[in-house]
């Protein structure tokens, strides 16, 4: 009997032992596997960013393309397609997916043209004398000939937060309904009128090629989507940035 004590004892040291040595890789193992998750859910999300500013300028290019489709995305309805599909990066203000203003994402639609001679032509009238029959247009009979300039822009969202990569035209150059008439035509809204796009320096996107990667040719468009979306309730211990913001821009 008195052999059995001694192994009690030592069955109680090793059992204090085995506590204490849990504790200690437990201090390193919770941050690993926090951080393993945060970083997980940050990649989901980036898949998630992504996807939206696929969808949404995949709906531009139908609205575009189509202007009878009824996809107008200046209007609320149709923003809540884009506003469902990023569920969960607190775009939404409402159960019914109305874009909030003051939200942790936006979605920023754009649609970029080099300013040629069809642009010119719809936007300086009448044409100067000459002009185009003898005369080829230039800068200096419509300034913003062979510019980037915006032809549309749609924000979707916190629009007070982000502003586009290649540069943002005044709001006071966008079309609002009440300019566009009554009823309103499709993608009157956040339009720019033809005058502006041909004339008027302030509409020009001159960083849209540096941005993007792109080079147009004269009086092609290009429709580009680019989605913030802020996603710092994910950053425990701090293991991301902070803030911490993804973004991701499709361009058609």
């Amino acid at each position: 009997m008195r052999l059995i004590q001694p192994k009690q004892t030592q069955g109680r040291k090793e059992a204090g032992n085995t506590i204490i040595e849990f504790g200690l890789v437990m201090v390193f193992l919770v941050p690993m596997f926090a951080g393993a998750f945060t970083i997980g859910l940050a990649l989901a999300k980036g898949i998630q960013v992504s996807n939206v500013a696929r969808d949404a300028v995949v709906l531009a290019v139908r609205s575009t393309e189509d202007p009878q489709s009824g996809l107008d995305l200046s209007t609320t309805q149709n923003q809540r397609i884009i506003v469902k599909a990023a569920n969960g990066l607190g775009m939404a203000s409402d159960a019914s997916f109305d874009p909030s203003a003051t939200g942790n994402a936006a979605v920023i639609l754009s649609r970029v043209v080099m300013v040629g001679p069809t642009e010119c032509s719809l936007g300086v009238v009448p044409a100067p004398a000459g002009v185009p029959a003898t005369t080829p247009w230039s800068a200096g009979n419509c300034p913003n000939f062979g510019s980037y300039a915006f032809e549309y822009r749609i924000v979707i969202g916190n629009g007070t937060r982000w502003s586009s990569t290649f540069g943002s035209p005044p709001s006071a150059d966008l079309q609002t309904a009440a300019q566009c008439g009554t009823p309103v035509p499709a993608n009157c809204v956040g339009s720019i009128t033809a005058k502006n796009i041909a004339t008027n320096a302030a509409v020009k996107a001159p960083n849209f090629p540096t941005a993007t990667g792109m080079t147009l040719a004269p009086s092609v468009y290009a429709l580009v989507s680019e989605m913030y979306a802020d996603v710092s309730f994910l950053n425990f211990f701090n293991i991301l940035s902070n803030p911490t913001v993804i973004y991701a821009r499709s361009i058609s």
